[in-house]
């Protein structure tokens, strides 16, 4: 949406602003587990600590980013579950 447009269904919007949060946060908090474990991360000097957020990025990658796509169709198509319910609770 380009900015300044008015949105035209903002109940679809809203509908998946909370699976565009997880999203958001899981991919930014995978990009500085990956920087502080990077070899030219803030750890460098410190092996103990380095092997912990290599240990930590390695399990995030494998256990949370992979929920990514899930999430990115949920933001894009999940609207219609989420105001389609409305209608029958609601009824």
């Amino acid at each position: 949406m380009a900015a300044g447009a008015r949105c035209s269904a903002p109940n679809e919007a809203l509908a998946g602003a909370t699976p565009y949060l997880r999203l958001f946060g899981s991919t930014l908090g995978g990009c500085k587990l990956a920087e502080e474990a990077s070899p030219r991360g803030r750890w460098v000097r410190v092996s103990a600590i380095r092997k912990r957020y290599v240990t930590l990025a390695r399990f995030f990658a494998e256990n949370i980013s992979v929920q990514a796509g899930a999430l990115e169709r949920t933001v894009m198509d999940g609207a219609d579950a989420v105001t389609g319910a409305d209608a029958i609770l609601l009824a």
